[in-house]
């Protein structure tokens, strides 16, 4: 029988016993050519997965739309009709292959997707989230029923199935939410976490629905199926969950955990999920079974790595080429696409007008009420899955998939681009820095100092405190430091920022940050109470942590964030390095004050119980408000027992400038009479002017320099059009975030491992009030951090 016939033989065969996903066994002498066949598809989805994102890009379309267009094209209905790929070529019973890899894929992926879910979020927004979420839903449901009782729609099987396909389809499903909103970098924003908390409240009414519709369909079966969920859930919690929490326990703080505690997971995840696919689903057990993992190190983020990249990148291709082999444009008829059109318009803006109705209820704006229905429309792969199991089981026919499937693209396609357009997270930043920002001069000297101090690792906590110490806390003007532990978003989906003490209550697994808070806590017992500490801890992707770092610094009036630098020579995870770097940078960008960046080179100058500091500062003073501020700092260290301070300033000769550059000289000579005149009344501490001719002359005086200062600090910019321009210079350095002088301080031929350099950037208008603050309005929103 030649290999044509095939395909109507595999269809004979098993028509009838298909009943979900299976993995293709020996199907006889018809299966040749089936894996050669399946690899050519994982190839070519690849590439026009990359081909689509390149040429859609411009247009901000997200991963989902073009993976499904990708799915499509390598369809047997587009790529199949070709001249080189003949129908052959697309065997009927290789999509039993496709499909099953497809299913595995997603099942992994809800897996993935509830250890990395944190389920306090639910707790701290569930009124807004319940409330949004249940009026959304229930009156999407509403006029879909209404809607599909109206029209004709022969494609949608009738009966009970109306109500289950509004049900499902009125739903926003969680996963969707959590991989559109990563990819438009807002999962930080106040609203992108009460429209993820809103989708958690969808999930749980999901389930709910699920044994509803058992009741009214099998109401003989239901209290079975109760049962057995009863005991699926308690097994988890009380044998699952102890031998998880018995895994963190023998795994050493620091050290990873063992192979065959992942493969023993990853395997019982799959027996679980069996478990409950023979009471109706098998996404339901791997929830649960995900949902008791502790999300973040060292459990939750080890599975993440683990499969994360092997699921998103390996196996998802596969399932959105089960979608396409489904998908025919041939037989897509005027009507039927008017009407599927008509429904998902429909349920758009009834989803849009219900989140925004309860939106105002809970007083969120109405421009961001709006934006919440938008983020609320947003479709993603289990919403083309449920549209494909339904396909297969003969609820909807062909031209219904086909049109649902394409709606959903449209939809994705349009929502998307508008949330990215006028919900972008550095807008609100930038709208949030008042036109005259806090700054190390105009902050009260008979105050309370507030410093942010950042914190990567352990390694940081001894430059930073002997930093606070040399800035002289005194009875008059204490120190208060935020300091803020920067853990990395790994094996979590929600990012979030909490005080140290609450995030104690809540994680039971050991925390990086426990050594950091310690050694603080220690030093401010022992400066008699002239520094306060408020530990912070900052769990977010690098890309999103500088936004909780400018809100905190703008709700708390801070003046000053000092955060530690990694040079370009540390190679030990350069992925790392390069996105700590780029924080930086953001921060730099979008901070509502001064930022401090330390280059620590190991010598600390901080009291112990025993012994009083002992640390010379030099500052090196050229002009221009960086250096102004690296000078202001310098004045309050004026004082401070054992704490040298002295100030080199080069003179340039006079040229004739503009308005601008005769108010930044005024300036300068203003705050060097300040630090002039608190020589006379404190001893120890240096004044000297240089008369250079150019910048060459200038750094050869800095070179002089060299080991003669425990810290040394320095603006990292000057007015554009001085003498001393960074415009040319910083294509020969190695570190230009640094500036030409500051990254020539912190290089080994400088200082080698002796001194400390401390680089200050300051953005904004520094001659206004540090009391200047942006309206209540916007403070009210701009402000807020997650609600713990």
């Amino acid at each position: 029988m030649p290999f044509a016939e095939a395909p109507l033989l595999a269809r004979e065969y098993w028509q009838g016993k298909l009943k979900g996903p299976v993995i293709c066994s020996d199907l006889g002498w018809y299966t040749k050519g089936i894996y050669p066949v399946f690899l050519m598809q994982f190839m070519l989805i690849s590439l026009f997965y990359v081909v689509l994102r390149i040429l859609l890009r411009p247009l901000r379309q997200p991963q989902f739309v073009c993976s499904v267009l990708a799915g499509f094209l390598v369809s047997p209905s587009v790529l199949g009709r070709t001249k080189i790929f003949s129908a052959s070529t697309f065997p009927h019973e290789e999509l039993l292959l496709v499909r099953t890899i497809g299913t595995l894929a997603l099942t992994y992926l809800l897996f993935l997707l509830a250890v990395k879910t944190d389920v306090t979020v639910i707790q701290r927004s569930m009124r807004n989230a319940s409330i949004i979420g249940s009026s959304t839903m229930l009156m999407t449901f509403a006029a879909l029923l209404l809607m599909i009782q109206t029209l004709s729609l022969p494609g949608i099987r009738k009966g009970f199935f109306h109500y289950i396909f509004a049900g499902i389809v009125s739903l926003t499903r969680f996963p969707n939410v959590v991989y559109a909103f990563n990819e438009l970098n807002i999962m930080t924003s106040d609203l992108g976490q009460l429209a993820m908390s809103s989708s958690i409240f969808s999930e749980v009414l999901l389930w709910a629905w699920l044994f509803i519709g058992i009741y009214l369909r099998y109401p003989a079966q239901f209290i079975w199926s109760i049962l057995a969920a009863l005991g699926v859930i308690l097994g988890i919690i009380f044998i699952v969950r102890p031998l998880i929490m018995l895994i963190i326990q023998r795994t050493p703080e620091g050290k990873p955990v063992r192979e065959f505690y992942i493969m023993s997971i990853f395997i019982g995840s799959l027996l679980v999920g069996v478990l409950t696919d023979m009471i109706g689903s098998m996404h339901f057990g791997m929830l649960l079974f995900g949902l008791v993992i502790p999300n973040g190190p060292p459990l939750g983020s080890t599975i993440s790595e683990k499969i994360e990249a092997v699921c998103t990148e390996v196996l998802m291709p596969i399932f959105y080429v089960s979608i396409g082999y489904n998908m025919d444009l041939a037989l897509i008829d005027f009507k039927i696409t008017s009407e599927i059109f008509l429904l998902t318009l429909v349920c758009a803006l009834t989803r849009v007008v219900g989140a925004l109705s309860a939106a105002l209820f809970c007083e969120v704006r109405v421009r961001h009420c709006l934006l919440l229905g938008l983020m609320l429309n947003i479709r993603g792969p289990y919403d083309v899955y449920l549209l494909n199991r339904w396909f297969i089981k003969k609820d909807i026919d062909n031209q219904t998939f086909t049109m649902a499937i394409l709606s959903d693209i449209a939809l994705t396609a349009i929502v998307t681009p508008l949330i990215d357009r006028f919900y972008n997270p550095h807008t609100r930043l930038i709208a949030s820095i008042p036109k005259c920002t806090r700054s190390m001069q105009t902050a009260p000297r008979n105050v309370e100092m507030r410093v942010l101090c950042c914190v990567h690792n352990e390694d940081n906590v001894l430059g930073i405190i002997s930093l606070l110490e040399a800035s002289n806390p005194m009875p008059e003007s204490p120190i208060c430091a935020y300091v803020v532990h920067l853990d990395e978003l790994i094996g979590r989906t929600i990012p979030i920022m909490v005080p140290y003490e609450k995030q104690m209550t809540r994680v039971r697994s050991k925390s990086s940050s426990q050594p950091i808070m310690r050694a603080f806590e220690n030093y401010s017992n022992n400066s008699k109470r002239l520094v306060r500490v408020k530990p912070y801890t900052v769990i977010a992707a690098y890309k999103n942590m500088h936004e909780y770092i400018c809100r905190l610094a703008q709700e708390e009036q801070i003046p000053l964030i000092i955060i530690p630098f990694h040079g370009s020579r540390d190679t030990s995870n350069v992925m790392e390095l390069v996105a700590f770097r780029n924080l930086i940078q953001n921060v730099r960008i979008y901070a509502p004050c001064t930022v401090a960046t330390l280059v620590d080179k190991g010598t600390h100058c901080y009291p112990s119980k025993a012994s009083s500091i002992s640390c010379a500062v030099g500052v090196i003073f050229i002009g221009g408000t960086d250096d102004r501020e690296a000078l202001a700092l310098a004045i309050r260290m004026v004082g401070q027992p054992n704490v040298g301070v002295a100030v080199l300033r080069f003179i340039f000769p006079s040229v004739d400038g503009d308005l601008d550059g005769k108010l930044d000289q005024k300036l300068n000579d203003e705050l060097i009479g300040v630090y002039r005149a608190k020589l006379h009344i404190t001893e120890g501490c240096l004044y000297h002017e240089v008369a250079v001719e150019d910048s060459d002359q200038a750094m050869s005086h800095i070179r002089a320099l060299k080991d003669k200062f425990d810290l040394i600090m320095v603006g990292q910019t000057r007015r554009a059009g001085s003498l001393f321009s960074d415009n040319t210079m910083l294509n020969w350095s190695e570190n230009p975030e640094l500036g030409v002088i500051g990254d020539f301080l912190a290089s080994s031929d400088f200082c080698g491992e002796v001194t400390s350099v401390l680089v200050m950037k300051h953005h904004g208008d520094p001659s206004c009030s540090r009391h200047n603050a942006p309206n209540e309005r916007d403070r009210e929103y701009l402000l807020r951090r997650t609600v713990c």
